[in-house]
C-alpha cells in the first residue's frame, strides 16, 4: 500500500477534497457523505477517486458495510478536522462581531414547536427586526453547531458543550392523548418514534405506562405522531401545548406523564452577536407568555 507523510498528504488537497473526506469519514458510506455535502452518491464516490489518484494514495478501504480509513486516511482526517475547526472558530468570531440586528438566523428543533408555537408568532419578530432572514428546521438527530449546522437549537436538557452556552426558556410537559372518540384498554394500539428510539426516555415512558400495548404506527416528527394519534390509529405522548389545543384530542392521562426545561443553545462565539440575542430575546418572551399553556396546565379544548 502507498502511504504518505502527513504533509504531504495535505499539500495535494484543497478545501473541497478536505470535505468529501471529512463526509465520508464521518458517515462511512457515500450515501451519508452525500445527504452531508447535498449531492448525490455517485458525486461523492467519483471525486472521492479523484482524490486518491491525485495524492497517489488509497484513503478509504472499501467494504460491503461501507467506508474505513486507512492509515494514510486516518492522517488524512485528522488534519483535515483541524483546518475545519479553525476556520469554523474564525467565522464564528466574525460573525460573533457583527452588530447588525439583520442576517441569517439557522434555527433547529423539533417540529411541533416551530409549527404550532414560534412561527404564528413570527410575524412580530420580523416586524421588529425586518433584516433577519430566518432558516428553521427539524430534526431528531443530534444537530453540531461547533460545525455551523445551526445558530440556535432547542433542547430539552441544559447544553454542556465547553463551546456553547445555554439560555433557559421554560418548562415543557408532555402528556399522553387519543383521539376523543377512541375507546382505550389495558392493551391500546401505541404510536411511537422509529423503532430505533426504542431505547429513549421518550419511548420507555409510554412503554411502561402501558407495558401491554402494541406500537401500531412509528413516526419520526411530532406532527406525524400528532396526525396518526388524530387518524384514531393509536394513542401516543405529544407536547401538552400541541395535544390540548386540538379540538380532535384528549389526554389519556389526566395529568401530564412528565416535564422537561426548554434551553436555547447558542455557539458561544455567536453569543454576542445582536441578531442571535434578537431572536433568543424573542423565544424567552415567547415561552414566558405561553407558561401556561406550555407546562400542561391550561383547560384543554
Amino acid at each position: 500500500m502507498i502511504t504518505q507523510s502527513r504533509a504531504a498528504i495535505m499539500q495535494g488537497m484543497n478545501w473541497d477534497d478536505l470535505r468529501i473526506v471529512l463526509a465520508v469519514g464521518r458517515s462511512g458510506t457515500l450515501s451519508g457523505a452525500a445527504r452531508e455535502l447535498r449531492v448525490d452518491p455517485t458525486t461523492v464516490g467519483r471525486r472521492l477517486a479523484t482524490v486518491e489518484i491525485d495524492l497517489g494514495a488509497q484513503l478509504f478501504e472499501r467494504r460491503a458495510t461501507g467506508y474505513f480509513p486507512t492509515e494514510a486516511g486516518h492522517r488524512a482526517l485528522e488534519q483535515a478536522q483541524h483546518i475545519e475547526h479553525a476556520a469554523l472558530s474564525l467565522q464564528n468570531e466574525i460573525e460573533g462581531s457583527d452588530q447588525r440586528v439583520e442576517g441569517q438566523v439557522r434555527l433547529t428543533g423539533l417540529d411541533a414547536i416551530f409549527d404550532l408555537l414560534i412561527i404564528p408568532r413570527l410575524p412580530g419578530l420580523i416586524a421588529k427586526h425586518p433584516g433577519l432572514e430566518l432558516t428553521i428546521s427539524s430534526n431528531l438527530d443530534f444537530v453540531d453547531l461547533s460545525r455551523r449546522e445551526a445558530d440556535v437549537a432547542l433542547r430539552s436538557r441544559e447544553p454542556k458543550h465547553p463551546d456553547s452556552v445555554g439560555r433557559k426558556l421554560g418548562v415543557l410537559a408532555q402528556g399522553v392523548y387519543a383521539r376523543k372518540n377512541l375507546a382505550v384498554g389495558d392493551a391500546p394500539p401505541l404510536i411511537g418514534l422509529p423503532k430505533e428510539h426504542d431505547g429513549s426516555e421518550f419511548s420507555r415512558v409510554l412503554f411502561d405506562l402501558f407495558p401491554k400495548g402494541v406500537v401500531v404506527a412509528r413516526g419520526n416528527s411530532e406532527g406525524h405522531l400528532r396526525a396518526l394519534i388524530k387518524a384514531g390509529i393509536g394513542i401516543g405522548v405529544l407536547d401538552c401545548f400541541a395535544g390540548d389545543q386540538d379540538p380532535d384530542l384528549r389526554r389519556v392521562l389526566e395529568e401530564p406523564i412528565w416535564t422537561q426545561t426548554a434551553w436555547a443553545e447558542i455557539h458561544l462565539a455567536m453569543t454576542r452577536a445582536p441578531r442571535i440575542r434578537a431572536v433568543t430575546d424573542f423565544l424567552q418572551g415567547l415561552f414566558s407568555e405561553e407558561a401556561e399553556l406550555l407546562a400542561g396546565k391550561q383547560e384543554p379544548l
